[in-house]
């Protein structure tokens, strides 16, 4: 697990995520306090790499650490040449990312793995959904 400063990489995923980008200080909060995590709060982690024979579906997750949540992810491969991967699952989980793939190559061996971005915080579960009666 690495600790990364990614102010570009931060900003792009809020903007993606539909957010807002906004760089506070701590002098313009109360007592000093953030609001918003500063890049270097954030952490990137890379999953187990799997190796993949021709034909063969592996599997990888990639965790945050403790009192981080996921804010986005995916998965990387490598084989030296073309890549023939045939993804069937790529979602967050409650702690990090999980990505499920297949080697779709008939005669090259790959490697595959999940990334996932973590922030500061804590996972919240939805409310449970009540069907209403009409």
């Amino acid at each position: 697990m690495k600790r990364l400063a990614l102010p570009a990489l931060v900003t792009v995923a809020v903007l993606a995520s539909g957010g807002t980008a906004t760089a506070l200080d701590t002098a313009d909060q109360p007592e000093g306090k953030r609001t918003t995590p500063r890049a270097e709060d954030y952490t990137w982690a890379e999953g187990r790499h799997a190796v993949l024979a021709p034909g063969r579906t592996g599997s990888s997750e990639a965790q945050c650490p403790p009192g981080q949540v996921p804010t986005g992810g995916g998965y990387d491969a490598f084989d030296g040449g073309s890549v023939n991967l045939m993804v069937s699952t790529n979602s967050p989980t409650s702690d990090g990312w999980r990505a499920v793939a297949r080697n779709s190559s008939s005669a090259h061996t790959m490697e595959f793995w999940a990334v996932v971005l973590c922030a500061p915080g804590t996972q919240t579960r939805s409310p449970r959904l009540v069907p209403v009666a009409r």
